[in-house]
């Protein structure tokens, strides 16, 4: 997950003109939704007063997340002073962040990456009078909140709630309200990251799953930011996704914590699955959507794969894997969505962006439909007619 932010750059041709950049490399802006619901987003800074910053000196004394929520938005409330959301915050961060990890990139992309437009509008009213299950989304090593807005945007559509936290020193970059910057501390060059041991590497991966367990808790209290998005939650039905790191984070954040009631994965990193939970009953929903073939550029190694099949077969609820063969890793995110670019310079995969983002549209609508809001069994034979693209490895659904 190391170079996902220097591929959301390189995936963009350099040029002397932010028109003929724009126009060249055919920038793409996140997918119109499909649901019924227009989108809301709110930006909001948690500080957990419980944890400490352990592995840095001299940022603050507790751990300070940069929070984002997506919520069905009321029609009404679209006005001219509301103003659609930025996909990145701040383009200059974005730029050092990819210096930091070797590489230098002209600003002029980084416009480009600030022109890319998406559905949700910054502050909108919510609709009220329903209620909506809530999903929590955990970014990759290297990655962003807003690295799936694809996906994002388009459950909301459909009647949820997600919120997405940057999880601060993994992210590439985590801007907050006052100016400050935290940066990534180990998706830099060899030499200058984070030096880690195996104990510290765990010790960091669990700020990660205390993040979604933070997260939680403020679900609970949220009255104390919105109260009117606080009272079209339905806090009694929350899932969670991730990709990559953010699939392990939530792996470990569904099986340690009752409130979270299934789990989708994209192309997730399990590998540092600890021993004593690979044969371990989860005894709850989960669905993994990536590359579980191992062709000759495979992003994983073998252990990934062992430990994923182990893991998800050893579950006794509906469980899923579906392999989509030629795939690249970062097909599972926006990154490779936003140019052609991205194929021409092997970072995305043989199956068109457009459809990689709609198989992982539908899968997941289907599956959090079915495990939240007890709808209609998942279909994989009508996957398999939908999608020629994909493989069903394996499948205990009828359970």
């Amino acid at each position: 997950m190391k170079y996902i932010l220097q591929i959301l750059f390189i995936t963009v041709f350099v040029s002397s003109c932010s028109f003929v950049v724009k126009k060249t490399a055919n920038i793409q802006n996140i997918n119109l939704v499909t649901g019924q619901h227009l989108i809301g987003t709110k930006r909001m800074v948690w500080i957990d007063s419980t944890r400490t910053n352990w592995f840095l000196d001299g940022y603050g004394p507790y751990r300070q997340l940069m929070a984002q929520i997506w919520y069905p938005a009321d029609a009404s409330a679209l006005l001219s002073s509301v103003k659609k959301s930025k996909y990145i915050d701040n383009k200059k961060a974005l730029t050092y962040t990819i210096e930091l990890q070797g590489y230098k990139i002209p600003e002029i992309l980084t416009n480009q990456i600030g022109s890319i437009k998406c559905n949700s509008w910054e502050d909108a009213s919510p609709v009220s009078n329903k209620k909506f299950p809530i999903l929590i989304f955990s970014h990759g090593h290297g990655g962003l909140r807003t690295q799936n807005t694809n996906q994002v945007e388009e459950l909301v559509s459909h009647g949820y709630i997600v919120i997405a936290v940057d999880h601060t020193y993994d992210a590439g970059f985590v801007e907050f309200p006052d100016g400050n910057i935290a940066y990534s501390l180990t998706s830099k060059p060899e030499g200058e990251r984070l030096n880690e041991t195996p104990e510290t590497f765990y010790t960091r991966f669990g700020y990660r799953v205390d993040d979604i367990d933070f997260v939680i808790n403020k679900i609970d209290s949220f009255d104390d930011y919105d109260l009117n998005i606080s009272a079209i939650m339905d806090k009694n039905n929350i899932g969670i996704f991730g990709h990559s790191f953010g699939c392990l984070t939530s792996v470990y954040a569904t099986y340690f914590n009752d409130r979270i009631k299934s789990c989708f994965g994209l192309d997730g990193w399990f590998e540092p699955l600890h021993d004593s939970l690979v044969f371990k009953n989860i005894n709850k929903p989960i669905m993994h959507l990536g590359q579980n073939n191992k062709g000759d550029e495979q992003f994983w190694n073998d252990i990934n794969f062992v430990k994923m099949n182990n893991f998800i077969k050893s579950n006794s609820d509906l469980s899923v894997m579906v392999d989509i063969p030629g795939s690249h890793h970062y097909d599972y995110t926006d990154f490779t969505y936003f140019s052609y670019i991205a194929k021409k310079l092997n970072f995305s995969g043989t199956v068109s962006t457009k459809k990689m983002a709609k198989i992982m549209n539908v899968t997941l609508l289907d599956f959090f439909n079915y495990t939240l809001k007890d709808d209609k069994k998942i279909n994989l034979d009508n996957y398999k007619k939908e999608f020629p693209e994909i493989d069903i490895i394996y499948s205990n659904i009828n359970n």
